[in-house]
């Protein structure tokens, strides 16, 4: 019980934020959740970022990694929709073919939009072997409840290995190269009055003969063009033109 009214008073406390307080200011108050985050290594997000979300703009960037070559590539919006059908389009991954740039993408294993979830996607690229690679997806339920069901993340860690493929994907992937690792992650905050400030975040390693500095830097337009092909099958989530069902929220629970 105390649990429940502690839980209760966090999300009015926050609630009450929304309307007399810029995004900053609620991430800000916002920000010691975030050491419940799943996602490895995310990055920090520059000051100013979000004032520049505000206006609509997809922001996105680079932030290196001592030591290691690939860069991690970050993105931040905020769209005009409220958060559960966001959560509804970053988990929606049967539609993505051809949205974003994959031209598969299917749970191989667990339950569509769930949590404890294997995705294995594809990606055609020109003049280089194509790749391809399998994630395991997770739903941050720890960080959902402790912030009064105000962050909401999806994150994912590499799990690529041609054992975790159904037979009908062998073929597909004989003559493409597996990356070498990927990680990252979805982090939608609830602002209010049906907005939501989106972080996404990726971390890769392409494998073979693709150096992974170029292929970071490239991935910044990747990140402007992830965000934005979400929001718009969020908007079709809230117009209620995207179909299907099986959604949960972070915790599991239902989600209509």
């Amino acid at each position: 019980m105390k649990f429940f009214f502690r839980t209760l008073m966090i999300h009015i406390a926050i609630g009450s934020l929304v309307s007399s307080a810029d995004t900053q200011s609620l991430v800000d108050d916002l920000a010691p959740f975030r050491t419940k985050r799943m996602a490895k290594d995310a990055p920090k997000i520059p000051a100013g970022t979000y004032a520049k979300a505000e206006s609509g703009e997809y922001i996105s960037g680079l932030e290196g990694v001592d030591g290691v070559s690939a860069a991690k590539g970050w993105g931040v919006a905020i769209y005009d929709i409220p958060i559960e059908f966001v959560w509804k389009a970053v988990n929606d991954e049967g539609t993505f073919a051809n949205r974003l740039p994959v031209n598969h993408s299917e749970v191989v294993a667990g339950k569509p939009k769930r949590d404890n979830r294997y995705l294995f996607q594809y990606m055609p690229l020109p003049m280089v072997d194509d790749r391809w690679w399998v994630t395991h997806m997770r739903h941050n339920g720890d960080l959902y409840t402790a912030s009064g069901g105000k962050i909401w993340e999806q994150a994912w860690t590499d799990a690529t290995d041609t054992s975790r493929l159904k037979p009908q994907h062998i073929s597909m992937v004989e003559s493409a190269q597996a990356v070498e690792w990927t990680h990252g992650s979805w982090l939608l905050i609830d602002l209010g009055n049906g907005k939501t400030l989106v972080e996404y975040y990726v971390w890769s390693h392409p494998g073979g003969s693709l150096p992974p500095g170029p292929a970071s830097r490239f991935a910044g337009g990747a990140v402007k063009d992830t965000l934005g092909a979400m929001h718009q099958l969020a908007k079709e989530h809230q117009a209620g033109t995207a179909y299907g069902g099986g959604f949960v929220r972070p915790d599991q629970s239902s989600l209509r």
